[in-house]
């Protein structure tokens, strides 16, 4: 996926052509002006002041600006900011070919890339975990199915140089985080994050759940995101997207503390209808600005398993998708220890998890 180009110059251009339009010119004017004509000014009528001071208070408030729906998303991840650390219990639901895939778990974010995943899954008589901690400098990530369990880790720091020594040599300038998120790091605000450069919300609605007001936004895939699938990802002569990949997105976002309570991904029904939820992401219990001790992002693997480091390899991933095309920075399919991405594109078979 290309990265956004990002300038301020624009931004510092408009900004100082703004203080220069608002900056009080009237002494200029009354320098320049004769004697005769500060004298008369000085001898208007007090009423005729007063006449004018009124009209200009009952003047009408210019509206303000209706706020977008890119707008609600983007000041929920600033907000984030200040939130951390926080924890919550996460309910992820999966519905792919009519099956029904729901995962429990608990998620735990602090600052500085430290973060705690913990999923468990049952799909029949199979049952699955995953578990994912950050302690900021190594990530690790175990996966169990039955009766067979992998554990990884990779250097964070090391990694992170490798992917910006990449970029620097080609490829448009990355987003602010873009690697952390590559590489599964930055969380609930990645996520956002994700969302935001590859999907174009046109949606704002308030919704009251519960007594409490909810921001609704919903958004599709942009032009951008839809030119990164494959030949084999690719439309049909319907326009219709693969069954796997959602056409629309829904975020439910707390008014009062910004913070994204449901994440839900959507698929248009065979027959274009109604929109069904495919991917459900939901945060419940939320506790924010949570005293997290370090305790809480240590690593410990089931007794007996080994843990593989992973990180040459992970790295030598890196530097084929670069020298095959891949955009600066991506990181790897998902593959042996690749763990998680940052939720830009949702995963090619859901089930996998």
């Amino acid at each position: 996926m290309p990265h956004a180009r990002l300038s301020i110059k624009p931004l510092t251009t408009l900004l100082a052509a703004c203080l220069l339009v608002t900056a009080p010119i009237a002494p200029r004017a009354q320098d320049q002006a004769p004697a005769a004509k500060a004298s008369k000014k000085a001898s208007q009528p007090a009423a005729k002041k007063a006449v004018k001071k009124a009209a200009k208070a009952q003047a009408p408030k210019a509206a303000p600006r209706r706020q977008r729906a890119v707008d609600a998303l983007r000041q929920s991840r600033a907000k984030l900011k200040d939130l951390v650390p926080f924890q919550a219990e996460i309910v992820e639901t999966i519905v792919v070919r009519g099956k029904k895939f729901r995962a429990t778990g608990k998620y735990m974010q602090g600052a500085g890339n430290k973060l705690r995943l913990e999923f468990e899954l049952e799909v029949g008589r199979t049952k699955g975990s995953l578990v994912q901690v950050c302690d900021g400098t190594t990530l690790f990530t175990q996966q169990k199915i039955g009766l067979i369990v992998q554990a990884t880790r990779r250097n964070v720091p090391k990694i992170l140089k490798e992917m910006k020594q990449l970029a620097s040599k080609s490829g448009p300038r990355p987003r602010p985080d873009q690697f952390e998120a590559d590489l599964g790091l930055g969380g609930l605000d990645a996520l956002l994050g994700s969302l935001e450069q590859t999907m174009s919300f046109t949606v704002r609605r308030e919704q009251t759940f519960q007594k409490r007001p909810f921001i609704i936004i919903e958004g599709t895939w942009n032009a951008t995101f839809l030119e990164t699938l494959t030949d084999d990802d690719a439309q049909d002569s319907s326009d219709e997207l693969p069954e796997y990949v959602p056409d629309r997105v829904r975020i439910y976002i707390d008014k009062a503390t910004q913070f994204p309570h449901r994440i839900v991904y959507l698929k248009r029904a065979a027959n274009r209808g109604v929109l069904r939820p495919m991917v459900s992401l939901e945060f419940r219990s939320v506790q924010l600005n949570a005293p997290l001790a370090d305790a809480s992002f240590a690593f410990k693997p089931d007794p007996g398993v080994r843990v593989q480091d992973i990180t040459d390899e992970f790295i030598r991933q890196i530097r084929q998708a670069q020298a095959g095309g891949t955009a600066a920075g991506a990181a790897p399919a998902a593959g042996a220890g690749s763990g998680r991405g940052s939720g830009s594109r949702p995963p090619a078979r859901p089930p996998s998890r």
